[in-house]
């Protein structure tokens, strides 16, 4: 099974969940606290799937993968497609 991708990126004052492949994002919020638990939501219910949370500059801040569990891990030097 292909597994998901969801990004969490800076927009404007909030953040956008967009999942990869779709044009338009699922969830703008307030806080990228609250963006990134709604990836994790959707994430939960997509595994497997990924959820990449990005700098203003399009860097990668962090990466999770979710299978059974998450596991967290920092790429800090990658870019967004």
């Amino acid at each position: 099974m292909k597994r998901a991708t969801f990004f969490v990126r800076p927009h404007g004052d909030k953040w956008k969940v967009k999942k990869e492949g779709q044009d338009v994002a699922c969830h703008v919020c307030t806080t990228q606290q609250e963006g990134v638990r709604v990836a994790r939501k959707l994430a939960s219910a997509s595994a497997p799937a990924q959820i990449i949370i990005e700098k203003e500059d399009g860097t990668f801040q962090q990466e999770w993968t979710h299978k059974n569990s998450s596991v967290l891990f920092e790429n800090k030097n990658r870019r967004s497609l």
